[in-house]
């Protein structure tokens, strides 16, 4: 049989296993889609599997087929425009840009105290996703049981028929009986219980906000048989406060989704703000000259191979070198202005959240003073507490909660903050790692809340958290125009830190 040349299947075999054994010893899973694409690539594949590497960290568990298409060569064929044709580099290729002299790459009054960067403990296990809900529920319980006395589901018996108990549970499952009654299925770590809200309840219409997922405290009638007849209901929310939570000094600028590499990408709406913020154009507000802080809540790139047909919206088709003119954007900032840039799911970080910050091969592109952070992730800028998030949960909340839309996304974060979450159903739109602790629990009420993701700008306070959605810095996508999506361009808002006012600036 020596003679015989293997078979195309087991040829195919062979070189996934050795795929499969390459990643492994270097500590990684591949899911099957990345395989395939790693399997199928024409061009030297070590020097893609040595890329691949590169780009991730120790967040990484699993190699999705995001992360291997944004290394993939662009194909070289008439059909693609002269500036797509462009092959794919590792970060080393290019040259760091020197920081800039007298300035460290962190302001010493912007502090980082709270994201997922090195802290990743997720490996997909059923223990995991115990100690995730676990620790979600335990949090969410603390903080509900300061103002609702409750007992544990486990102490429902026939003792209690009749008698009106409180319990705080998580939403299991949420469903109507033909009678038109709502049904919850509550649980918390001593057991289940099925709650009823009757259709002729003062709460019944309150109760369709309920999401699968949240905790929730309910106060109601026991049947003594594991039912309980609900009267009222309760969310964790935040305490009632009119002022500011804090205050501080400067204006900060809250940004998102900049889609530097898109063809859509506004680059001279981008370079008037500069421009404003450098001082080099009429400022009568005076307002250029406070500016201490820049915020970026995520999708600084177009990225690659985020969405089916993307090649076709790009003008810069290889993601290292989006990174490097999404720094030479920033770079041209006046020192003396902290950034601070945190992921969102367009960035080459994993797709599951919390997400990482950007590599560090890629932070090297960056000069002056740059702070790198996680999705979600808390700051302090010069002691105003500000909670950053991409706010891909957006989409889960506008699905699923009446009178919410795209068009207003400061009430679906207004949402997060009554539920103290902020993404509170799991396994919908947005993939969340069960880590070993929630990262997405408010346990504190910020002074802040900065989201983007839906390229609309929001602004609203809501006891007394000011809470911002910053639009994006990318035109109208043709995928936009078919969803009837009209984004809000080249706005950025900016917040006084000693007031806590919040203006919008127009560089359209």
């Amino acid at each position: 049989m020596s003679g015989i040349s293997r078979s195309p299947l087991r040829e195919e075999f062979a070189a996934n296993r050795d795929i499969v054994r390459r990643l492994a010893e270097s500590g990684y899973q591949v899911d099957p889609e990345a395989l395939e694409l790693i399997r199928s690539y024409s061009g030297r594949r070590d020097d893609l599997i040595k890329r691949l590497l590169m780009s991730c960290d120790s967040s990484v568990a699993v190699i999705n087929a995001s992360r291997v298409s944004c290394l993939l060569q662009v194909p070289k064929d008439e059909a693609v425009p002269a500036d797509l044709r462009r092959v794919s580099q590792s970060a080393e290729d290019y040259p760091p840009i020197a920081f800039v002299p007298g300035f460290p790459s962190r302001s010493p009054d912007v502090q980082l105290y709270g994201d997922i960067t090195g802290q990743s403990t997720c490996v997909g296990e059923y223990q995991d996703f115990v100690r995730y809900f676990r620790d979600r529920y335990s949090k969410l319980r603390e903080i509900m049981a300061r103002r609702l006395n409750s007992r544990p589901i486990e102490s429902l018996s026939r003792s209690t028929a009749g008698r009106e108990v409180s319990l705080i549970g998580m939403v299991m499952d949420v469903k109507s009986t033909n009678k038109g009654n709502r049904v919850l299925e509550l649980e918390d770590p001593t057991g289940m219980v099925t709650a009823i809200v009757q259709k002729d309840s003062d709460i019944f219409e309150q109760s369709g906000l309920i999401l699968p997922d949240e905790v929730i405290g309910v106060t109601g009638f026991s049947d003594g048989g594991g039912r309980i007849f609900i009267k009222s209901l309760m969310w964790p929310d935040l305490p009632n406060q009119c002022q500011a939570l804090e205050t501080g000094s400067g204006c900060a600028l809250l940004l998102s989704d900049l889609h530097v590499g898109s063809k859509y990408f506004l680059e001279d709406a981008w370079y008037r703000l500069v421009d404003w913020v450098n001082g080099g154009s009429d400022d009568p507000t005076g307002l250029s000259s406070q500016v201490k802080y820049l915020v970026i809540a995520g999708d600084l790139v177009d990225g690659i191979g985020i969405y089916p047909g993307q090649e076709g919206d790009l003008a810069i088709a290889d993601v290292y070198e989006q990174y490097r003119r999404a720094a030479e954007c920033l770079n041209a900032v006046r020192s003396g202005i902290s950034i601070i840039i945190s992921p969102g799911n367009h960035d080459m970080v994993r797709q599951a959240e919390p997400q990482p910050a950007l590599p560090e091969p890629i932070q090297k592109f960056f000069s002056g003073e740059r702070l790198f952070a996680g999705n979600p992730a808390w700051l302090s800028l010069g002691g105003v507490s500000v909670l950053v998030y991409h706010g891909r949960s957006i989409d889960d909340l506008v699905m699923r909660i009446p009178g919410l839309s795209y068009g207003n996304p400061e009430k679906a974060m207004i949402e997060m903050l009554r539920r103290r979450h902020l993404s509170p159903i799991y396994g919908s739109r947005v993939s969340i790692a069960p880590e070993e602790e929630d990262h997405y629990v408010i346990s504190k009420p910020p002074a802040i809340l900065h989201c983007g993701h839906v390229h609309t700008v929001g602004i609203a306070r809501y006891k007394g958290v000011t809470v911002i959605n910053s639009g994006t810095w990318q035109s109208q996508t043709d995928f936009q125009k078919k969803m009837n999506i009209q984004p809000h361009v080249a706005v950025a808002p900016i917040i006084d830190l000693a007031t806590m006012k919040v203006r919008k600036l127009i560089f359209a």
